[in-house]
């Protein structure tokens, strides 16, 4: 078989072990992205396009556009999930950008063949345009379209109607999202957990703290609060990844002991792939798991903390290290079970093989 993926920006490394893991298995895998990650991960076909969200302005442009939005997201196809109700104004910008840039993404369809692939998956539910023109060919000449939603894509944007249309097969790595479209599958991020050599568990000293701050909704600030107040009984630091590339922000993760993730679900559920590098790493993760989530993860082996109590989980961490040390052990087994890519691959095939389409005569 041959599977394309298309994505907007290569966010999380994901788009690499796919085609990987696609290959591994036989078949052919391109990903297509429309700009080069900010985090640096590695393009395979990059169109560099302009007038993309990777600018400012444009940035700028849309949130204008979107300020005129008329009434609320439409309720199908459940009650609670967003379908994407531009404004006029809104539209018309998309559309236009559209027209000016099909022939350049015309150009690349025709170069690499991408109309000659069987499955094609579109991350975060967008084709190359908004009418989807390039998605709604292939389904045309019996070809196969999947979405995996993300989180912001669904939570803010909403389904874009003209690829809901299409799709055959939905899939997530949100549990929250599961809640908005009844559609939708599970299927876990995967992570190449035998990259990271496995840890003699021993604190730092001081002990140090690491916290990803890419996502606004984290609650950040009572992390930097909670360790402000720590360090004035503990030998503690707190390691803030900011703006980094992602391979700096690795280095810089390895040499700590201890991992928060987030502590609002204001940005979706539980975890993210800072999570799942953090216990590939070797140190236990703090981060808030809500109770519907919990029922879905069954065992796992995170720390439970929100805004109001990630005081008293770091302490408690904090000053038993014997704790951490099991935790980091069961972390790094709980990733190789659930998101190691052989495992997120066989998902995803029996995910193909469901909807009959794996052809292996």
């Amino acid at each position: 078989m041959k599977i394309l993926y298309i994505s907007a920006e290569h966010v999380s490394g994901t788009l690499s072990l796919f085609q990987a893991e696609h290959r591994w298995r036989g078949d052919e895998c391109r990903f297509v992205t429309f700009w080069h990650s900010r985090w640096d991960f590695p393009d395979d076909i990059c169109l560099d396009l302009p007038l993309m969200p990777d600018k400012s302005w444009v940035l700028l442009a849309r949130k204008a556009a979107r300020l005129l939005r008329g009434p609320a997201h439409s309720a199908s196809p459940s009650a609670t999930c967003p379908y994407w109700t531009p404004s006029p104004p809104e539209r018309a910008l998309f559309a236009w950008r559209d027209r000016l840039l099909w022939p350049k993404m015309e150009a690349a369809i025709q170069a690499h063949g991408l109309d000659r692939f069987d499955i094609v998956h579109l991350d975060g539910g967008l084709d190359f345009t908004r009418d989807a023109r390039f998605a709604s060919s292939m389904r045309s000449r019996g070809k196969h379209i999947v979405c995996y939603y993300h989180g912001s894509d669904l939570r803010n944007r909403g389904i874009v109607p003209a690829v809901d249309t299409l799709a055959e097969l939905r899939l997530t790595p949100e549990w929250d999202l599961l809640e908005l479209d009844p559609r939708l599958q599970y299927l876990y991020l995967p992570f190449e957990t035998d990259r990271y050599p496995r840890r003699d568990y021993h604190f730092h000293s001081p002990v140090r703290v690491c916290h990803a701050t890419r996502n606004p909704y984290k609650g950040t600030e009572f992390v930097e609060r909670a360790m402000e107040e720590l360090s004035k009984k503990y030998p503690v630091e707190l390691v803030l990844l900011r703006g980094l590339p992602h391979a700096e922000a690795l280095r810089r993760k390895q040499e700590c002991d201890i991992f928060v993730d987030q502590l609002t679900n204001a940005g979706g559920w539980g975890y993210g792939m800072s999570s799942v590098e953090a216990f590939s790493m070797g140190m236990p993760v703090i981060t808030n798991i809500p109770a519907k989530m919990a029922a879905h993860l069954g065992e796992h082996p995170f720390v439970h903390a929100g805004t109001d109590t990630v005081r008293d989980a770091l302490e408690d961490l904090i000053t038993h290290e014997d704790k951490c040390r099991a935790l980091a052990v069961a972390g790094r087994e709980w990733v190789q079970r659930m998101h190691d890519v052989r495992s997120v691959g066989d998902q995803l095939y029996r995910y193909y093989e469901a909807a009959g389409w794996l052809n292996r005569s």
